[in-house]
């Protein structure tokens, strides 16, 4: 009997010892189940390249001013991404999304953000990515002061090699000028532009659709 009390006692032990690991591990665990989304489309992403790295503490105890990847996935045909790890002591999240033809991004999370035990379900915006290509002449040239002053007033993206909201002056009688830069597609686009030729000034706007993943010609003939 008293054999049989001690086995039976060894294995409570042992499945409370299990328990309680378990139930340990989940308190330690992180879950990230994010969605990519396109807002011009209306559409969740799919392929869409998802990595999450952490500012972590270095030998000496520091935090580290940069970021180690911790892992790397891809949005499935929902648009979904999802992250499973062990919490570390971190300062920090980063997660990166790229695909090609999108504009990507880039998010800093806190720990308060991300939080163990907890599912962390954010939804994310990238943007299909459309070319511009402006071409700007004086087509009816008046004299050598003619002038033109113009520039993107909506639509326009601050970012490398796109268009941005820059005025861009012209004068002479021959003045030309080509602009391409990047925007975000399926949205419009809009130039608002000032010519003075014979001493008087009128302003135009000139607004047009930007179709994703393709290159709006158009051309301003003042």
């Amino acid at each position: 009997m008293n054999s049989i009390l001690q086995r039976f006692g060894l294995v409570f032990i042992a499945a409370v010892f299990i328990f309680t690991a378990c139930n340990k591990d989940k308190k330690n665990a992180i879950h990230i189940e994010g969605k990519v989304y396109d807002p011009n489309t209306q559409e969740y992403i799919a392929g869409a390249s998802v990595t999450i790295a952490a500012s972590k503490l270095s030998s000496g105890g520091i935090f580290s001013s940069g970021y180690d990847n911790i892992a790397t996935t891809t949005t499935d045909g929902s648009g979904t991404f999802i992250f499973d790890f062990k919490e570390e002591k971190v300062a920090g999240y980063e997660i990166t999304i790229a695909k090609d033809h999108y504009f990507g991004q880039i998010i800093d999370l806190t720990t308060s953000d991300i939080i163990a035990g907890t599912t962390f379900s954010p939804v994310y915006d990238i943007y299909p990515e459309s070319f511009i290509k402006m071409n700007v002449q004086n087509f009816y040239p008046s004299d050598t002061n003619d002038h033109i002053a113009y520039s993107f007033s909506a639509g326009w993206v601050s970012c490398y090699e796109c268009c941005d909201n820059t005025t861009y002056q012209g004068l002479g009688l021959y003045y030309t000028d080509t602009i391409v830069c990047r925007t975000y597609g399926n949205q419009n686009v809009t130039v608002t532009y000032n010519v003075t030729k014979g001493g008087g000034t009128v302003q135009h706007t000139l607004t047009h659709y930007c179709n994703a993943f393709d290159t709006t010609k158009f051309n301003i003939l003042y």
